[in-house]
């Protein structure tokens, strides 16, 4: 049987991890280290450190952990990663409440709430999160627009791209012209597309332009489906 592939390399210093649901990202720093973005569900920890071991790392060598977001997909091992490395862990102030327990979970807000799709997809939602509650942390890091210190060895600037949730954030590399963002936008076969689940249209609009701005030439990482360059954004 042959072994499951777990992820791909991206350029030359970004890695995608696939978790089944949803993917994580990892970004080697010119030294060596490693920043991880997102960290799943609850209980991805095993697969992460697995593709990371897979490349010839250890958990020792993740410094920083970033989250895109505070749903519980993209900070659910968290904890776990957090305690199995000593990282420091940063998302942006406005998700903060969410991560640390303050505020509890904070749920998707569906486009579409009163249909029956979307009603049966939040009751299965709430379902799951009974089951696969996660543990809550305390971040170090607040992250905000602008340019990383030049001492985390990785020319990476976080970009404020509200509109799937308040606290998005986008993490663009412009040296390997790639940009990790989130549930910005879903994958579809051949165009990045809306999602499903946002906060505010108009503010994701703003956001997906600030994207597009970046270049038609530079690579969308998305969580949900098939990344896709800029030049295949259709809203």
């Amino acid at each position: 049987m042959a072994e499951e592939k777990l992820g791909v390399k991206l350029g030359s210093n970004v890695h995608e991890i696939d978790l089944g649901r949803v993917k994580t990202f990892l970004v080697e720093t010119k030294d060596g280290k490693l920043i991880l973005i997102d960290t799943g569900l609850p209980k991805s920890e095993k697969k992460i450190i697995k593709y990371i071991n897979s490349i010839g790392k250890s958990v020792s060598d993740v410094k920083y952990i970033f989250l895109t977001h505070a749903h519980i997909d993209h900070f659910g091992s968290a904890y776990a990663m957090q305690k199995l490395t000593g990282a420091h862990v940063g998302i942006h102030s406005n998700g903060i409440k969410f991560i640390n327990g303050e505020s509890g979970l904070l749920l998707p807000k569906p486009k579409q709430p009163s249909s029956a799709q979307t009603k049966f997809m939040m009751s299965f939602m709430k379902f799951f999160l009974a089951l696969n509650k996660p543990k809550f942390l305390k971040p170090d890091m607040a992250l905000k627009e602008g340019v990383m210190p030049a001492d985390m060895g990785v020319d990476l600037k976080i970009l404020e791209t509200p509109g799937h949730t308040s606290d998005s954030i986008s993490v663009y590399l412009p040296e390997s012209k790639v940009v990790i963002i989130g549930d910005m936008l879903y994958g579809g076969p051949s165009k990045l597309v809306i999602p499903r689940f946002f906060d505010d249209y108009v503010t994701l609009l703003n956001s997906i332009n600030k994207i597009k701005s970046l270049g038609q030439d530079v690579t969308v990482c998305v969580s949900h489906g098939k990344d896709h360059t800029v030049a295949d954004i259709e809203i």
